[in-house]
Order: structure tokens, then sequence, then C-alpha cells
């Protein structure tokens, strides 16, 4: 076998070099090209403000101050509930503060409870004899509230009228007129008995009121002890945590 010249080995190299550039310029244009059959999924749009009744945890994660833990546990708190039926009841839900609720309201509401409740047509039910989940066939009545119903009535006997109802954590004038509906007759006056006085009740007292938990309890006990008595409905409003809509709910159940 001969050996190949000088100019001959140029001429290979110089060839193979090309050879490479090409390679090299055709590779690059298979990685540019876009992969067609997987495209990126869309990014999906939420529409503000929240529904806090019906938004995902994923969503109202979102929202500021909630994280993954917050998120699970207003869907468990809405679960257990039966919804919300305001926006200050996020005060209910554990580690959500005035400060939060504060900085949601612009960008949360509360629409309407459905996908559960009583057939229209069917037996109206004894709230004073009927088990958890026949009460939970209620519209806004979840298992805590049913639950809440159930030791109301073992401990302080029958619901005779509807200001017994309003007692029960959870109930008020914002969805009683649905339960009404689902119920067999209870006497609809509210009486003066049945009225919390919110110069004199302790902590414990106050909870019985509509979105009125311990924390909101124990501040307008706390307020009333360095600014006096309460004298109208309007002071309540300079409680922290305490807004339009719930003063709107125990405006009927209080008195001065």
């Amino acid at each position: 076998m001969r050996r190949l010249s000088i100019k001959e080995i140029q001429i290979i190299g110089s060839v193979t070099v090309l050879v490479l550039i090409g390679f090299v310029a055709v590779s690059g244009n298979l990685r540019s090209i876009p992969d067609t059959k997987d495209p990126p999924e869309s990014i999906k749009t939420v529409a503000f403000p929240l529904d806090l009744n019906v938004s995902t945890e994923e969503e109202l994660d979102l929202l500021p101050g909630i994280g993954p833990s917050k998120a699970k546990a207003i869907v468990e708190y809405r679960k257990a509930s039966g919804g919300f039926n305001d926006v200050e009841e996020l005060l209910n839900v554990k580690g959500i503060g005035a400060k939060t609720l504060d900085k949601l309201k612009p960008l949360i509401k509360v629409g309407e409870i459905s996908g559960r409740g009583a057939e229209v047509g069917s037996e109206p039910i004894d709230i004073n004899t009927a088990p958890l989940e026949e009460l939970k066939k209620i519209p806004g009545i979840g298992d805590s509230k049913a639950k809440a119903i159930i030791d109301h009535r073992e401990k302080k006997g029958e619901f005779v009228s509807v200001s017994d109802l309003l007692s029960v954590p959870g109930i008020g004038p914002s969805n009683i007129d649905a339960i009404l509906e689902c119920i067999k007759p209870l006497e609809v006056a509210i009486t003066g008995s049945g009225k919390i006085n919110v110069n004199t009740a302790s902590e414990s007292e106050l909870e019985r009121l509509p979105g009125i938990g311990p924390v909101l309890a124990s501040r307008i006990v706390e307020y009333r002890k360095s600014n006096g008595r309460f004298s109208k409905f309007e002071e309540l409003l300079e409680v922290k945590g305490i807004g339009e809509s719930i003063l709107k709910d125990i405006k009927e159940l209080i008195e001065f």
C-alpha cells in the first residue's frame, strides 16, 4: 500500500472538516425545531374576587398570606361547616387573623351555598329529633353545625323558637331563612330574653353570636374593659375584625 502524499492528506483533512461542520449545523437546526407533540399547557387564569365556597386549594393558595396549609384549612372548614356565610367567618379558620382578613377582603367573596339541601317537596326535618346525617341535608348545615345542633338540644333541651336556633354557633340571620324552609316550624319571634347583652356577656356567651368566634369574643370583652360600655351598635365596628356584615347578622340578637 502506497503512502499518501502531503497534498492528498491535506485534501482528506479539509473534506473531514467540512463534513464535521455540516454535521454540527444540521444538529443545531434539529434542536431548534419546537416540539409540536407536547406543547406546554396554557397558564390557568384565576378571576378575582375568589369565592370562598367554591375555590380550590390551589386557587386559595394564590391569596396574600395564605399558603398551602391555610388554603387546606379553609377548604376543611368549608366542608365541616357547610360553607361560609360571610367573609368574616374566615376568622374561625386556624391561623387567619384580622390583619390577614383585611388584606384579603378586596380579593374574596362568599357566593351562594349550593350542591346540598333537602329536596323540594320532601318532608320537613324535625330539628329536635333528626340524626346527624339528616341535619346535614339542611342548606348550610355541615358536620360541625349539625353536631352543634345536637349538642345544644342535649344540653339545653328542645328548640322552641328561632332565637334558640340562632344561639347555635354558625347559624345567624344570613342563613336562618334557608334553614327554616327545610325544618318543622318554630316560633318566629325573637324574644328579648334571647338577646345577648354585649356589655355583660361572657366570652362564651358572645361566641354564640353568628360570626363571633373565640378571637372576636375576647376582643369585645377587652374593648369594653378599655373603653367602657357599648351604647350603640356602630361602636362594635371599632372592635378589630367586626365589619358591617357581622354587625348586620348580630344586630337583632344583641342589646346594651
